[in-house]
């Protein structure tokens, strides 16, 4: 190896060492830099982290005596264990704001100590959409909302919420989120809230919840609600447009949702409530709540044009109605709101004992409901009082019997309603005066009469209504009966009751209720048969019975005074009272006097036991009687006997269990055996030539005979 080989060897080296030596240097000048500036990161770090999340408020202790704690446990015993929830609507919590829609921290603290000794638990949103979804009724609950996104929420009620293990959900205003801070919350705090596993987060719009300018001359109104003024065009937004912009607000907030790693919002809370603020988006149009149900699976609003609570009716408007809690709602008021707001099953023995039961929806603003049961006060001696019973709690009632006494009625002076249904999609009214019952259809003035019948005239009569699947079926006096079937299903025909009592004329007393009582119908019972009618409440000759020739072929026979006669130009008349009703009848005595028996050729029967083998008719003419059994199609003669001539003759049939006993004029009697058979009553007529006037039937009765 030659001396210069050598000595670029040596060059080589060192030049390699030089790197390496550099490196060395290099690294170590920047472990010192990161050892400087890491106390100026951690300082930036630590400013970031408060400037993003404030620090959290110590919760202090609620101090309750036992009989404050005992009346809470104790207030809600009668509701059910498991009921739809009642959705609460909170803002804001702070110590210092006082705008009534804040509530301070040791309220919030005090209104959940409340709730869970009444056995209140909490729903996450999942578990409610479950419930809307129709999942079952959870265990008694509430579902905690908060609109806006406030700071407060982090700062006072997280760690409320975890003191109570309870959960909320915090609908967010997503373009608001990491503004206007500290009254917002921040990104950094909702990542923090929904961790801990008490919080879920949904819908109150990206940047909508503001008002603006909706006409020319500067009306402000909700800017999801309404079309707004362009100024630069002088011109409102078409529907188009308006449809376009919700799109695009909706749009943002869902992706605002998924870039901050939270599950997409799944119910929407409107702004300000204002669902149906209709300033100028015309109709028929687009929607609202139609755009929303795109996208979420319900609304929420804490003012409803009807009773909207947690239930069937709300999931089938994919709308619900939130109970609003206000700064000075004490623990104490909450409990005693949620308990009217749980649905209650339809049975109650004597609500007219129980004013604080009843909403008066007449306009008067009054509390008590003296004016439905005749202890006034009255609006004066003319006028109408209303009033609905438990309008929230009953938002969803079926199946269900109302009975009801009323008095004091007078023909066309003064009248009473009761609606069934009340303030569903269709709510079904039953109209009664002194000698009329109807049936409407409709609330306000869309109301319609969809049947009437004549009643036997009374000042009191006996009401019951049974509302079971789309029926609604009316008794009155245990006789008269009319039906009807709504044209709506589920949630969407289901409601409570609903009085109303009016009053037209000062020389009349105002009508009332004597009594009321509601008792619940096992669901699934048929009411669309016909109910049976006993013979103590059977009235022949009332106006509202029904008479057929055959079944489902009304008779033409008319009813009127204390008679029956037959009507048109047939030879023959025949008509049965209420058969499908009387079938079962026994042990019963029917008479009546057949009138206008003017010619031999004139002749008319009263019936017993019609539609069994052993129906028996009494047949009368001037001279004879003649007894005939079997039914309509296959009669036999039993016996003839002659009667003194007369124009009229009186006839009474007894039916036993197993013998009809005949009487005629009081001194002609026969008795044939009967096998049991059982039925009503019915009248027919006969004459040889249409130029003969009809017989007809007077004091015609039927009453209970105590027989064998």
């Amino acid at each position: 190896m030659t001396a210069r080989s050598d000595a670029r060897r040596r060059h080589r080296g060192s030049g390699r060492r030089g790197i390496t030596h550099w490196l060395a240097r290099l690294t170590l000048v920047a472990m010192a830099l990161s050892v400087l500036a890491l106390p100026f990161y951690a300082s930036w770090k630590y400013y970031v982290f408060r400037r993003d999340v404030t620090p959290q408020s110590a919760v202090g202790p609620v101090r309750l005596d036992r009989a404050t704690q005992a009346a809470w446990q104790s207030g809600s015993a009668q509701l059910p264990d498991a009921a739809p929830p009642v959705v609460l609507t909170y803002h804001d919590i702070s110590p210092t704001n006082r705008s009534e829609y804040v509530v301070t921290p040791e309220r919030f603290d005090q209104q959940l100590t409340a709730l869970e000794a009444a056995g209140y638990r909490t729903l996450t949103t999942d578990e409610f959409v479950d419930y809307l979804k129709g999942g079952p009724a959870p265990p008694r609950s509430v579902y905690i909302t908060f609109d806006d996104g406030t700071n407060g929420l982090w700062v006072y009620g997280d760690r409320i919420l975890a003191k109570h293990h309870m959960h909320a959900a915090s609908y967010l205003i997503t373009g608001k989120v990491d503004h206007n801070r500290p009254y917002y919350l921040s990104w950094a705090e909702v990542s923090r809230m929904a961790a801990s596993g008490r919080w879920d987060f949904q819908d109150h719009t990206h940047d909508l919840h503001q008002r603006g300018q909706v006409d020319a001359t500067g009306t402000q109104a909700s800017a999801l609600s309404n079309r707004l003024w362009l100024p630069a065009q002088q011109r409102i937004e078409t529907v188009e447009e308006y449809q376009a912009r919700l799109d695009e607000d909706i749009a943002q907030s869902l992706e605002d949702f998924r870039a901050h790693d939270l599950p997409r919002p799944q119910l929407f809370a409107y702004p300000f409530s204002e669902m149906s603020e209709r300033i100028n988006v015309p109709i028929p149009g687009p929607s609202l709540q139609g755009i929303l149900e795109r996208t979420f699976t319900a609304t929420l609003t804490d003012l409803a044009h009807r009773p909207l609570p947690a239930g069937r009716r709300a999931a089938a408007a994919k709308q619900v109605q939130r109970l609003e809690v206000f700064q000075t709602t004490t623990a104490e008021e909450l409990l005693g709101q949620v308990k009217q707001w749980t649905l209650v099953p339809p049975a109650l023995d004597a609500p007219l004992q129980d004013a604080a039961s009843w909403v008066r929806t007449d306009a008067s603003n009054a509390k008590d409901i003296g004016a439905l049961t005749g202890a006034g006060p009255y609006p004066g001696k003319s006028g109408y009082v209303s009033a609905d019973l438990l309008p929230v709690a009953s938002a969803d009632w079926t199946d269900y019997t109302v009975n009801a006494t009323v008095a004091n009625l007078a023909d066309s002076t003064n009248n009473v309603n009761l609606t069934t249904r009340n303030d569903s999609l269709d709510p079904i009214t039953v109209g009664l005066s002194r000698s009329t019952v109807t049936l409407l259809r409709g609330s306000g003035d869309k109301r319609e009469q969809i049947a009437a019948k004549p009643l036997v005239a009374a000042a009191t009569h006996q009401l019951q209504v049974t509302v079971t699947g789309k029926v609604v079926k009316v008794l009155v006096d245990g006789r008269t009966e009319l039906s009807t079937e709504t044209g709506q299903s589920g949630g969407n025909a289901t409601g409570g009751i609903g009085l109303s009592v009016r009053n037209g004329s000062e020389k009349t007393p105002w009508p009332k209720f004597t009594d009321l009582k509601i008792t619940q119908v096992p669901a699934g019972t048929a009411a669309a048969a016909p109910t049976t009618l006993s013979v103590a409440k059977a009235v022949l000759l009332d106006p509202g019975a029904s008479w057929a020739t055959a079944p489902g072929v009304p008779s033409s026979m008319h009813v009127g005074g204390d008679g029956l006669a037959p009507t048109g130009r047939a030879l023959s008349d025949y008509a049965a009272f209420e058969q499908a009703r009387t079938e079962g009848w026994t042990k019963y005595t029917v008479r009546g006097t057949v009138r206008r028996l003017n010619t031999p050729g004139v002749s008319a029967a009263i019936w017993a036991r019609v539609g069994s083998p052993s129906a028996v008719s009494v047949q009368v003419s001037r001279r004879e009687v003649r007894v005939l059994s079997g039914d309509a199609d296959s009669r036999k003669l039993v016996v003839s006997r002659a009667l003194p001539d007369a124009d009229h003759h009186d006839v009474a049939i007894t039916v036993g269990a197993e013998m009809t006993w005949i009487t005629v004029d009081g001194n002609v009697n026969f008795s044939l055996p009967a096998s049991g058979g059982t039925g009503g009553v019915a009248f027919s007529a006969y004459r040889d030539v249409t130029k003969n006037s009809w017989p007809s039937v007077r004091q015609f009765k039927v009453t209970e005979a105590q027989v064998k």
